[in-house]
């Protein structure tokens, strides 16, 4: 058996160094500032949950990626693998007033994946939750938002895939198929694995030019324009959604976001929880989406409330990735000199006015500081 380097950290965890760490913390900051500014309000959770209220929210076939324990009196509990499922908790049974609410969050969530570039176990999220509200309007809100925050962070290329779960329903009725068929159905588009979704139609008896319909509506880009007459005679669901869709774009042009949304169909989250319109965000150099969301209207009747919701998260390491070239270093000042209290004394007048200030009190040469500087990249202040 291979001894384990106590040295490194657990697979899929890191270490952030000085530096790392700042700009996580400010692309953190800036984030949860914008969000702030559409009225939302910070919420926290415990990293632990009892793994029965993930379990809720997850589903079953998210089971596996939940780190689980169980303490001393024998409760199992799970890190939280996102937000959305505590804060549903948490809005069942605890918020004060009435609906609408508005809450953001900034937090570490855990998941038990393969390990890949850009896919870690442990990563940051940023993401707000509008709970109590239902209608394009509230859709429309966090599709905004999301693109807001993202360019408040210095991202402007990126896209938001824009799909509906109404889709996925609407399949399923023109299978005339049961419920237990749906994750059938959701796995195959979740794969884009439009050969077997062919196969499972032909199974079903959906054949012609019905099936080459709707595969079409899953396989190619629209526009905002293309959803009023895609399809003849959709089934029931698939109408619903694209008229959902289409007021929700509407708005988003309205608001000036138009450019930056793209109509795929085949998109999906992997949650189980969500209802309504769904999105991710990708950006060029990555193969992951840096954020989604979508609405989720029954996840909180599973915690003893109804209520309908919407939200997204977005991912702090892989925008990290996307804005590192956009980052703006602050500058940092290393002051000495010959007396430490005339040093001192002049760091803190710095710091006053915003600066990012060192302290240097030993009894160094003025050639000793300026190499110094040099190597960190500080600029020199010193003091005879």
């Amino acid at each position: 058996m291979s001894m384990i380097n106590i040295w490194n950290t657990p697979a899929g965890m890191k270490d952030w160094l000085p530096g790392e760490a700042c700009a996580r913390r400010e692309l953190m900051n800036r984030l949860l500032e914008k969000m702030a500014l559409w009225g939302y309000e910070e919420i926290t959770t415990p990293v632990l949950e009892y793994y029965q209220v993930l379990q809720k929210g997850e589903g079953t076939a998210q089971e596996d990626h939940l780190y689980k324990l169980i303490d001393r009196n024998g409760s199992i509990l799970a890190l939280r693998p996102e937000m959305t499922t505590p804060i549903a908790r948490i809005a069942s049974s605890k918020l004060p007033g009435k609906p609408p609410w508005r809450l953001m969050y900034g937090a570490q969530v855990f998941r038990y994946e393969d390990i890949q570039a850009g896919r870690q176990r442990e990563f940051g999220q940023a993401g707000v939750e509008l709970i109590g509200q239902t209608g394009p309007e509230a859709d429309s809100e966090i599709l905004a938002l999301a693109i807001d925050a993202l360019k408040a962070v210095g991202l402007e290329q990126f896209t938001v895939s824009l799909g509906h779960m109404g889709i996925l329903r609407g399949l399923l009725e023109s299978l005339s198929g049961e419920e237990e068929q749906l994750n059938s159905v959701r796995s195959l588009v979740l794969e884009k694995d439009f050969v077997g979704l062919n196969q499972l139609m032909e199974q079903s008896g959906l054949e012609g030019k019905s099936k080459e319909e709707l595969i079409g509506l899953l396989t190619r880009q629209l526009t905002p324009a293309d959803l009023a007459g895609c399809l003849k005679n959709p089934p029931s669901e698939i109408q619903k959604a694209l008229v959902d869709l289409q007021a929700i774009t509407e708005l988003l042009e309205i608001q000036g976001h138009g450019s930056h949304i793209h109509i795929d169909l085949s998109t999906l989250r992997n949650q189980e929880y969500y209802t309504g319109m769904v999105f991710e965000i990708y950006t060029s150099g990555i193969g992951y989406p840096i954020g989604g969301g979508g609405r989720y209207d029954r996840l909180l009747e599973v915690f003893g409330r109804e209520l309908p919701a919407t939200g997204f998260a977005l991912g702090i390491e892989r925008i990290l990735m996307s804005a590192a070239k956009n980052r703006d270093p602050k500058n940092t000042i290393l002051v000495a000199g010959k007396n430490p209290r005339t040093v001192l004394r002049d760091c803190r007048g710095l710091r006053e006015k915003g600066n990012t200030v060192i302290a240097e009190t030993r009894n160094i040469t003025r050639e000793e500081a300026q190499v110094m500087a040099q190597e960190r990249g500080f600029e020199l202040q010193w003091r005879e």
